[in-house]
């Protein structure tokens, strides 16, 4: 590890190291060497990247894959972990489970590597988990999700309540992308109040999380006195909504709110505008990133969201972040909250590993440095990890996006929120 000017240069103790967040300034996790194989030297520890580079998801999934590497890369340039280095392994996802299950299986069997970073929707996760469960390497999964741990979500069009996420596979896999109660659940009755909305008609793409998340948005708009008025979902990567957009105007409701996902979301909301319904209606999500935002231009002015990260936050870590970011990768990618996840996840295991077990190399021994307290300074802010849960205590807002500066508005902040309650079972690893 670097020695201690190097932390305070970016004003950074090594209990804070995230204060470093889009400059140097972590450990380094060296090779994946873990589930069975040996990736890189006895003195690396290799690890995975496995996102979308390629199909409907690319969208997302490119600034995702280059925050990762950034972090890592940043990692290594400040001695890595005591000095090791991490040998960074990249899959592209192809946007498809089914090559995802195989990129899986080739960065544990074939690459060796002892942690992967990756994933974007539930399908995707849900899909590649068991080559991590069954090799015991840890997944990391920096993506918001619909939670479902150690106990059923009930009442979901078109959803079983099974368990999402069982314990057996909770073990292997780490969460720092935001759940129901730390997104949705301040945020719904404020867009409420902000616009006074009464209806909402529900559109999203037909995969576990948007009928999860919408199973529970159902119960906060209830809650709050309002309606829903239509639910309807749509295949991943669709993109003709004519017939949709008829619906919904047909449906008249107060505002739509939508769960779809990477380019079918773009597709549609510039439809959308074209036939004025983007002015008609309130637009709002928990999912709409800069990147997507961007990409449908002055169609997206005025569209809600909630994340823990916006680009527009004035914090010296994410002004850090951008600015290496932007150096690294120009401006054809977009940071934003999902990328933002992707990028300290890595810092914050490299920690934990610095911290608990810096010369670890099987997935089991990572697992076990990753399963402690801690607490860091993200660009986002303020973020902690909950061994308990495999979760982690973000930041909470709400935003609308300004299509002349491409950039989403903060307009309340809600603070730092735990993972646990609603979705998540408190303590479920250690119950």
């Amino acid at each position: 590890m670097g020695d201690d000017s190097n932390w305070r240069k970016f004003g950074v103790g090594r209990r804070s190291f995230l204060k470093t967040a889009g400059v140097a300034g972590a450990t380094a996790l060296a090779g994946c060497s873990g589930g069975g194989g040996g990736g890189g030297s006895s003195d690396e520890l290799t690890v995975g990247a496995l996102y979308a580079l390629s199909g409907s998801i690319e969208v997302i999934g490119r600034p995702m894959m280059n925050s990762t590497e950034m972090a890592i890369n940043q990692i290594n340039e400040n001695g890595g972990i005591d000095g090791r280095q991490i040998n960074l392994i990249k899959r592209d996802n192809a946007s498809s489970p089914g090559t995802g299950v195989e990129e899986a299986r080739s960065l544990v069997n074939d690459e060796g590597c002892s942690i992967v970073f990756g994933a974007y929707t539930s399908a995707m996760r849900n899909a590649i988990s068991g080559a991590f469960v069954n090799n015991e390497v840890p997944l990391w999964y920096p993506t918001l999700y619909e939670g479902g741990v150690c106990q059923a979500i009930e009442g979901a069009e078109g959803f079983s309540g099974e368990v999402n996420v069982p314990k057996e596979t909770l073990e292997w896999v780490f969460f720092n992308g935001a759940v129901p109660k730390q997104q949705i659940q301040p945020y719904i009755p404020w867009l409420m109040e902000q616009e006074g909305i009464e209806s909402f008609y529900l559109i999203g793409s037909d995969y576990v999380w948007p009928h999860t998340t919408n199973a529970v948005l159902d119960d906060f708009v209830q809650e709050n006195g309002g309606e829903i008025v239509q639910e309807d979902y749509v295949p991943l990567g669709f993109t003709d909504w004519g017939s949709k957009l008829n619906d919904i105007s047909d449906a008249d409701p107060d505002a739509v709110y939508f769960t779809t996902v990477g380019a079918s979301q773009v597709a549609m909301i510039e439809q959308a505008a074209e036939l004025g319904l983007t002015d008609e209606y309130v637009w709002a999500g928990n999912i709409m990133s800069e990147q997507e935002a961007r990409s449908a231009g002055s169609a997206a002015d005025g569209i809600y969201t909630s994340a823990p990260y916006f680009t527009s936050i004035e914090t010296e870590q994410n002004n850090a972040y951008q600015s290496s970011y932007d150096e690294s990768y120009g401006q054809e990618t977009t940071p934003n909250f999902v990328a933002e996840a992707a990028y300290w996840g890595p810092l914050m295991a490299a920690e934990l590993l610095r911290e608990n077990n810096p010369d670890a190399s099987t997935g089991p021994e990572v697992k076990a440095a990753l399963e402690n307290e801690i607490t860091l300074d993200a660009p986002q802010g303020t973020v902690s990890m909950d061994p308990g849960t495999h979760h982690t205590v973000l930041q909470s807002r709400a935003g609308q996006f300004n299509a002349d500066s491409g950039e989403f508005e903060v307009l309340r902040e809600f603070g730092q929120i735990e993972p646990y309650g609603i979705t998540v079972q408190q303590n479920c690893l250690q119950g």
